[in-house]
């Protein structure tokens, strides 16, 4: 009778906001730029105050998820592999915390007439991570991506090209109005003359919203956007408002959920909900606790019903707490309606930093199948017993001495139909400021067991800073061994890859990033190119 099926990244929501709130810690906005069999590359203005081994967060519009960790670093990009699994596209916007321990160190210089040229340099980057727009500004990027996929199997070739615009003002022309905007055009290159009469399938309006402030603590956001209290059900085509009160923050939100075959606008995928957020300064640190309601429909008919709750924390020293929840409260079997309180999803994660030189952290992962019952009936209807999928993972990193880097991730998951647990174990060693030849040099390996696959890869990587920070240039290696349990032939591949990436100017950059995969009888090769302009 139950019908779940949902997606659960709400989980981070107000953790961020938490940390937003504290005055050690500030985020540093990247961008996706490429995406290997491997790692993920997120290029950033700057670099500086992120160092390998730590965490990046994914966020959607402002939920704070770790997804990467830091392998490789130059002064504009980083790359890393996934914590979790999570399908990245290019563009996608990822998050570093960067200690404000180094910004307090250089205001003390910018009280001082005379500075050197390496506390000038210091300075400037300090200077890039502080920066903030100024009111009435619209700022935003945009970029023109390719992705090309060449093998010598015919059918495979296919390049595609991606459009993508964001642009945003706080309060715009010094009024009260602000707007926030996130567009892209994708499309493949062989499907040309169809998106040419389907304009729709190729552009998606992911955020497209103006708010009003009718004071520092009212606020009315009009069109499609993501509330980052309740991000968990994506963009909302309609009405936000949101009161803060003290440490209370509060929020009713009224309108509907883009077509899930499209992602365009359809007023019969109708919600409503509203949420209830709490924070304040709890020992060493700030803790939140979050809960919101949700009611949503399809052709005006109860889709899901659910109830989250989220906490996070950081009041032990060196402990960083999150835990989130989901509940069903809405089921239907058999045609027939009822109400339910039925988990649905479970998450928590714990990190502990002894020391600037160690750091471990785990995570516990339980969610089943979230089913929307009236968008898709035949397949709620074939799911009587839904198993619950569990998780977990642990992680440590190490840098016993300056430049060396070393970490090491454990983690398994299984679901009671499976043969047998997945299971995945990781290592990784990286050096940077290489003496004589600088640049960073790694060395990794991965097992992979899954009720199908045991697998190893092996992989190796030096990257560097040409003219003067201009030009960053990479180049990895990769050995994937895989043996199939059911008796399928083996599968061996080499894997090259070279990344380059040019910082034009201030506000216009440009990334080209190579890899081929090369097998016994075929070969696959991709190159990936961007070009991004600021404003």
């Amino acid at each position: 009778m139950i019908k779940l099926k949902f997606i659960i990244p709400f989980l981070m929501v107000l953790f961020k906001g938490i940390i937003f709130s504290q005055n050690t810690i500030q985020f540093s906005e990247g961008e996706v730029t490429y995406i290997s069999s491997k790692n993920v590359y997120v290029k950033f203005s700057i670099t500086e105050g992120i160092q390998i081994g730590d965490t990046l967060f994914s966020k959607i519009n402002r939920i704070e998820v770790p997804t990467i960790l830091v392998e490789h670093i130059s002064s504009t990009s980083c790359a890393g592999s996934k914590i979790v699994e999570t399908n990245f596209n290019v563009g996608d916007k990822v998050y570093a915390k960067i200690l404000n321990v180094i910004l307090k160190k250089t205001e003390v210089v910018e009280n001082v007439e005379v500075i050197d040229s390496s506390k000038r340099e210091s300075l400037e980057v300090v200077k890039k991570i502080k920066k903030k727009k100024n009111e009435g500004d619209i700022y935003g990027r945009f970029g023109i991506s390719s992705y090309s996929n060449i093998s010598n199997v015919s059918s495979s070739d296919f390049v595609r090209w991606r459009y993508t615009l964001s642009a945003k003002a706080d309060n715009f022309s010094s009024s009260n109005f602000s707007f926030n905007s996130y567009i892209s055009f994708n499309y493949r290159s062989t499907n040309w003359n169809y998106i040419k009469n389907h304009i729709s399938d190729a552009l998606k309006i992911y955020s497209l919203s103006v708010k009003y402030d009718f004071n520092e603590n009212l606020n009315l956001i009009v069109g499609r956007d993501i509330n980052r209290n309740t991000s968990n059900i994506g963009a909302v085509d309609g009405f936000q408002l949101t009161q803060k009160l003290n440490n209370f923050e509060t929020g009713i939100i009224v309108g509907s959920r883009p077509d899930y075959s499209n992602y365009g606008f359809n007023y019969k995928m109708f919600e409503y909900g509203g949420f209830v957020s709490h924070s304040n300064n709890v020992g060493f640190g700030i803790m939140q606790n979050s809960i919101a309601v949700f009611q949503q429909t399809n052709n005006f008919k109860t889709d899901r019903r659910f109830l989250y709750y989220q906490h996070s924390s950081n009041i032990i020293q060196q402990v960083n707490i999150f835990f989130s929840s989901e509940v069903d409260l809405y089921k239907k079997e058999l045609g027939i309606s009822s109400s339910t309180f039925s988990l649905t999803g479970l998450y928590f994660s714990l990190r502990y930093r002894p020391s600037r030189i160690i750091n471990f952290n785990a995570s516990y992962d339980a969610r089943k199948n979230v089913i929307y019952y009236e968008s898709f009936q035949n397949y709620a209807d074939s799911l009587y017993e839904n198993a619950t999928r569990q998780g977990v993972r642990f992680g440590v990193n190490f840098r016993p001495i300056n430049n060396l880097y070393i970490s090491g991730n454990y983690g398994f998951r299984f679901q009671s139909n499976d043969l047998r647990k997945t299971q995945n174990i990781s290592g990784n060693v990286s050096y940077s400021n290489l003496p004589f030849i600088s640049g960073s040099i790694g060395v990794s390996w991965n097992n992979l067991k899954t009720s199908y696959i045991d697998g190893n890869i092996y992989g190796a990587r030096y990257s560097k800073d040409l003219f003067s920070n201009l030009v960053y240039a990479a180049l990895n290696y990769r050995n994937i061994n895989y043996d199939f349990v059911n008796g399928t032939p083996n599968l061996q591949q080499h894997i090259i890859g070279v990344d380059l990436s040019f910082r034009i100017m201030k506000q216009l950059s440009v990334s080209l990033n190579y890899e081929g995969t090369f097998e016994k009888s075929d070969s696959y090769s991709r190159v990936f190119f961007n070009i991004t302009k600021r404003f």
